[in-house]
């Protein structure tokens, strides 16, 4: 038997597995009733798509991780998505056979600039980083991001035209994103070309 024969079953599996995982990111994508839309269901909707961009995100050999070590999301001024997210991080299934770490980050006034730095570094430890309601400008988050492997997203708007990766936005009872390639390569991660197919493309800012 050939080396091809023996490797083709295994692409078609992975392309199943893909294809699969990816059913649930389109079946996000499908109009949502106006009678169902909440606040709830949108910080559902919004932490579903989170671990969907981890999952379809490739980062740099040089960010490389322990076998045991999790992927990291960081939740900016997002208490109620963040809510969402640890409860399906207990559930869902590993993202590439990694647990998922969920952790909450604010930026206090005044913070002096052992704080500042102590934040700068749970910033740069992380694998995502969902941008909220914070008082922090986000120019200033992104400043603390720039040309580092951490994908960015966020729902306020002009997120991805500022220099962020990722925005999420809702339009007519729909949940749709924005995608801001330029930022994505400069901080050298590889997002699917099935999720960036699905996304508005911007000409943005490069922070």
């Amino acid at each position: 038997m050939s080396a091809a024969s023996v490797q083709a079953p295994s692409r078609r599996d992975a392309g199943r597995r893909l294809g699969a995982a990816f059913a649930l990111l389109l079946a996000l994508l499908a109009p949502a009733r106006a009678q169902e839309s909440s606040p709830t269901l949108e910080a559902q909707v919004e932490a579903a798509f989170l671990v969907n961009f981890l999952r379809y995100t490739d980062w740099p050999e040089d960010r490389a991780l322990a076998p045991d070590a999790p992927y990291v999301i960081t939740l900016v001024g997002a208490d109620d998505v963040a809510a969402n997210l640890e409860r399906m991080a207990k559930v869902v299934a590993p993202v590439r056979g990694r647990r998922l770490e969920v952790q909450r980050l604010e930026f206090p006034a005044g913070a002096d600039a052992t704080v500042r730095a102590g934040i700068s570094d749970r910033l740069r430890r992380s694998h995502l980083v969902y941008v909220h309601e914070t008082h922090e400008p986000v120019a200033a988050i992104l400043g603390e991001l720039s040309g580092q492997p951490v994908l960015t997203v966020s729902d306020r708007e002009g997120f991805a035209a500022a220099g962020g990766m990722l925005g999420l936005r809702r339009r007519g009872g729909r949940m749709q994103f924005e995608a801001n390639p330029a930022a994505i390569r400069n901080a050298r991660l590889v997002v699917s070309a099935k999720v960036l197919k699905l996304a508005e493309l911007v000409q943005g800012t490069v922070r």
